[in-house]
């Protein structure tokens, strides 16, 4: 019997549930591969309510989880405190066990990409986002004065640390636009684009039980400050515009300002950390799905999620940037255009037809099956 190829995905957190952008990706590409007939072996770091899970056997071969070392000195670093505070001895000593390739998921896990032990192997790095710029961003959107200075000066450090990313075998960007950013911080590495991977339409409804609700839906993870901002845009400036309206709030940890805006508008319900299965009965129900950011780095999983199981879609231009999906979404920006698309999509259900041919466009991109092949001829290409 021929021995499988082993290959080591580092996670940046514990990737179950799959319920946030990254851990959505790191999930499924998993997934993708231990059925595509790899060894896979998880290192992943646990921190906060996230731990280890053994549902995370089902797409890995071996599990190892190591405790992520958070604080104020972590913080001291010259380097970015993502990396820092993942950086783990005894990952080092699973890893050098074999000589299999490493697939680092997110700039986050990549202390060890440079490490004079690893030299010679092959190492890949999925990039989730151009961190340096991701960051920035948030300390745009934070109202939080601490937060906003974390933020900037996280950025700045990313900026500093992201050449480093060049001792990868392979770059994965998952845009276009950050594939074009990436080789232009590292251009003598390889930097491929790989789509993300999610859980598509392994869990279709059919067509005609999709968009049967009388709600307008916005989920997320509603403690993450683009997310919060977005929110708060739609609750104080488009809401009030829908009287009459059921609008739901949907996510993981509500921040109390969301929470305090949402109770002075008569047609909105907050739904605090719903299970993924309530989630997904929100999407596939919801009349309407409103899907905003200020941000246009890196994809929103929620994005594809919605569009594979929920009907109407609407979306401002920087929640589609880079994507390709512009022909699947209503696009409006300014609350007033949000309002007027609302109200004309709520007297029009999704038709059956409209459903079935916005798969068949998703599935010439996001497809996991198609995508796992761009992955594997990479690390086969590249094989000691």
């Amino acid at each position: 019997m021929k021995r499988k190829q082993r290959i080591h995905i580092i996670s940046f957190q514990v990737p179950y549930p799959p319920d946030s952008g990254g851990t959505i990706d790191v999930y499924y590409k998993a997934k993708a591969l231990k059925e595509a007939g790899y060894n896979v072996i998880l290192h992943t770091f646990t921190y906060n309510d996230r731990d280890y899970n053994s549902n995370l056997l089902e797409i890995a071969d071996e599990v190892y989880t190591y405790k992520r070392k958070t604080g104020v000195l972590m913080q001291l670093s010259h380097l970015p405190y993502i990396v820092i505070s993942r950086r783990s001895d005894e990952l080092l000593k699973n890893l050098l066990k074999d000589d299999a390739p490493i697939l680092f998921e997110g700039t986050h896990t990549t202390y060890l990409l440079s490490s004079p032990q690893l030299k010679g192997r092959k190492k890949f790095v999925r990039a989730h986002n151009v961190e340096s710029e991701y960051y920035k961003q948030l300390g745009h959107a934070s109202k939080s004065l601490f937060k906003k200075i974390f933020f900037y000066i996280e950025s700045i450090k990313l900026k500093y640390y992201e050449p480093r990313l060049k001792e990868a075998t392979t770059i994965f960007a998952i845009t276009e636009k950050e594939k074009e950013t990436l080789k232009g911080i590292c251009p003598e590495t390889q930097v491929t684009l790989l789509p993300c991977f999610h859980n598509g339409p392994s869990q279709e409804k059919p067509t005609n039980e999709i968009g049967n609700g009388d709600y307008v839906l916005y989920n997320g993870n509603l403690s993450v400050e683009e997310n919060i901002k977005a929110a708060l845009f739609l609750v104080k400036n488009v809401a009030p515009l829908t009287k009459g309206t059921k609008w739901i709030i949907a996510g993981k940890n509500p921040s109390k300002s969301i929470v305090k805006e949402a109770q002075k508008v008569d047609n909105i319900k907050i739904v605090a950390n719903p299970t993924n299965d309530e989630m997904s009965q929100l999407v596939s129900n919801a009349a309407v799905n409103v899907l905003i950011t200020f941000q246009s780095t890196g994809i929103k999983l929620k994005l594809l999620g919605t569009l594979y199981h929920g009907g109407h879609c609407i979306v401002n231009n920087k929640m589609i940037e880079s994507t390709g999906l512009d022909s699947l979404c209503t696009i409006a920006n300014s609350a007033q255009e949000l309002s007027n698309a609302i109200k004309k999509l709520l007297n029009s259900k999704i038709s059956a037809e409209e459903l079935t041919a916005r798969r068949t466009t998703l599935l010439l991109k996001y497809d996991n099956n198609k995508n796992v092949n761009i992955l594997t001829k990479e690390i086969e290409r590249n094989k000691l």
